[in-house]
């Protein structure tokens, strides 16, 4: 169960990240790159940051001694804050700056998925490989913005568990 202290330390972490991590966002798409594609990756850099630096001032601040599972608390709060406030960021920044972010998107993943063909068909088969290139004619800006929330926690709750080791007792 989570307590107010765990949410707090949560939200004010997590939303800071959040804005950290969209900022690069915009930062990557002004510079020209594809922000939901390879070099996107860039943007989950400030999560393991502010995931320590919360679970280090929930630690400093509220026991002296934490548990395992209270630091893996605080980190998944980070963690949920963050993918959260991120994924509402990108779908409003892909409405306000019109479907080019989208095309230039599905552009890039079309060109992967042609240079990667023979091993997706011996990985998948004919047919998987076909659907999913077909699925990139539907990608919505809700779609991208559930992928990032997703791929933000996954990150998010890797890194909590680092750090929750890292910080007990």
């Amino acid at each position: 169960m989570l307590n107010q202290t765990i949410i707090r330390v949560g939200i004010r972490y997590g939303v800071l990240c959040s804005l950290a991590c969209f900022l690069l966002v915009v930062v990557l798409y002004f510079m020209g790159y594809n922000p939901f594609g390879g070099a996107g990756r860039l943007t989950y850099l400030p999560i393991p940051v502010f995931i320590f630096l919360a679970i280090r001032y929930f630690k400093l601040f509220n026991d002296g001694n934490m548990s395992f599972g209270k630091g893996f608390r605080v980190g998944l709060s980070v963690a949920f804050y963050t993918a959260m406030t991120t994924a509402m960021l990108i779908f409003l920044f892909i409405y306000l700056v019109g479907p080019e972010v989208i095309q230039t998107h599905v552009a890039e993943m079309r060109a992967l998925l042609e240079e990667t063909r023979e091993e997706q068909v011996r990985m998948l088969g004919e047919s998987l490989y076909e659907e999913g290139y077909k699925a990139l004619d539907s990608l919505t800006p809700s779609m991208l913005a559930a992928d990032d929330f997703v791929r933000r926690m996954f990150v998010g709750g890797l890194f909590s568990l680092i750090a929750a080791v890292f910080f007990r007792k």
